[in-house]
């Protein structure tokens, strides 16, 4: 039976661009694979098209051919931290 109850998350999205690394952290919340979730935001990050976006081979995508955005860290957070957390971090 699959778990309908969702549960809130705090990741990290990390890029890529030559040398320089970036990382971004937001929330979500999903009664899903917290992993499967994660990896659809870093496939779409940029809000291309599917045909811009490749596997870099290591996890992450190529976005436009010159960045690559994979998932980073995640963690499963409380309903009253993502409540605090929701004012300072965007939920996607």
């Amino acid at each position: 039976m699959k778990n309908t109850k969702e549960k809130y998350y705090i990741a990290e999205l990390e890029e890529q661009h030559g040398e320089y690394e970036h990382t971004t952290k937001y929330l979500f919340k999903t009664a899903g694979d917290k992993f499967d979730y994660a990896d659809n935001v870093s496939k779409n990050w940029y809000g291309g098209d599917s045909e811009d976006v490749e596997p870099d081979g290591n996890g992450g995508y190529w976005q436009n051919g010159e960045i690559v955005s994979s998932v980073g860290e995640i963690k499963e957070i409380s309903l009253e931290h993502f409540s605090i957390l929701k004012k300072y971090l965007s939920v996607l």
